[in-house]
């Protein structure tokens, strides 16, 4: 799967883009403000339909328009399908190869984007929901059964906390029980599973990036260990409808972070945050290829920030192996050893235009 070309209209400071992107590498340079991570955040938000810098769609949108729109040609598997999106404040229009889409999950099924920015290190340094997306991503595309699993729990989790919330009889709050633990116990499998195979690849990688240190995740589940979900939801009843929700499940776990058995969050500088994360999402981007034999986006804007021209260089000879298709972003283009590669192309943001080098 690749990107063959994207044409862009009102996102952002990005008012008429048309550009064909190189199966391989995209280096994207220009001074800040010119619109470099914008044209990544376009990219992201045709896989995710959201941005990873705002929720607020007005932000997206160029000044004086009333909308943004985004065409994609993506070659997967020698088919080629079109992805088109246009959002104004009130609507949004998603169709693949012009037949309309309401389910993000198939976008991201058809463009798998995995992203590294500047507020990645909340992935280290902030709440839960933030790891428990990160890890969900992966299993979403191991796991085919994942997506349907996730969405029963979230069903019955929301007509649980309706008879919570409305201080239903104790009988009628544990109708949605079984159902909930049925579908908690297939997203606690898969989660567990997904993150036993991440360790491996993290600790190949990490002789390279953290050769002195010894890289680890761990699932806290989302109630107590001592007890079944289904024992769990029971002992909990009464306080459960004091709060009037479900205060424990899948959709209450973490992950757990480690650098030499400490918590990453303390233990590290925010420069070996970054660090850190793109070995995190390094080594998910290898799980997916090896496990679906497809071919991953990677957007990393800013790369060449907070790391020493030896990690860049490790950075790019790590990613020169796998088959991804880049998108890295830099002010300046001799900031990046590109020789790794066999194939690659240069574009120059300036003023919210593009042109090839």
């Amino acid at each position: 799967m690749s990107l063959t070309s994207l044409e862009i209209q009102h996102f952002r400071n990005l008012h008429q883009i048309n550009f064909e992107p190189d199966a391989s590498l995209n280096v994207i340079s220009g001074i800040n403000a010119a619109g470099k991570t914008s044209l990544l955040e376009s990219l992201f938000y045709l896989s995710y339909g959201r941005s990873f810098r705002s929720s607020q769609t007005r932000d997206l949108i160029t000044y004086d328009q009333d909308f943004f729109r985004l065409v994609a040609r993506v070659n997967n598997n020698q088919n080629e399908s079109i992805i088109g999106m246009q959002k104004s404040i009130r609507e949004q229009t998603i169709r693949v190869d012009k037949q309309d889409i309401t389910k993000i999950s198939d976008l991201a099924a058809l463009l798998p984007v995995i992203a590294l920015h500047p507020d990645s290190h909340q992935l280290i340094s902030s709440g839960p929901e933030f790891r428990r997306q990160y890890v969900d991503w992966g299993v979403f595309h191991v796991e085919h059964f994942f997506i349907d699993a996730w969405k029963r729990y979230r069903k019955a989790l929301s007509q649980r906390n309706a008879a919570l919330r409305h201080q239903q009889p104790d009988k009628m709050c544990m109708l949605w029980d079984q159902a909930l633990v049925e579908s908690a116990n297939q997203i606690e499998q898969a989660r567990c599973q997904y993150l036993e195979q991440l360790n491996v690849f993290l600790e190949k990688n990490a002789t390279l990036l953290f050769p002195n240190n010894k890289i680890s995740l761990e699932y806290k589940r989302g109630w107590s260990d001592e007890l079944s979900y289904q024992d769990y939801l029971a002992s909990t009843l009464a306080r459960d409808k004091d709060k009037g929700y479900t205060q424990a499940g899948p959709h209450r776990a973490d992950i757990k972070i480690k650098l030499d058995n400490k918590s990453a969050q303390t233990a590290i500088s925010r420069g070996q945050q970054k660090k850190l994360v793109a070995l995190l999402k390094l080594a998910q981007l290898e799980l997916f290829i090896q496990v679906t034999s497809r071919t991953c986006v990677l957007l990393y804007d800013d790369l060449p920030a907070e790391l020493d021209s030896s990690n860049r260089s490790i950075l790019m000879e790590l990613l020169s192996a796998m088959n991804v298709q880049l998108f890295v972003s830099t002010i300046e283009t001799d900031q990046l050893d590109i020789s790794y590669w066999n194939s690659a192309k240069k574009f120059h943001v300036e003023h919210g235009e593009i042109s090839e080098i």
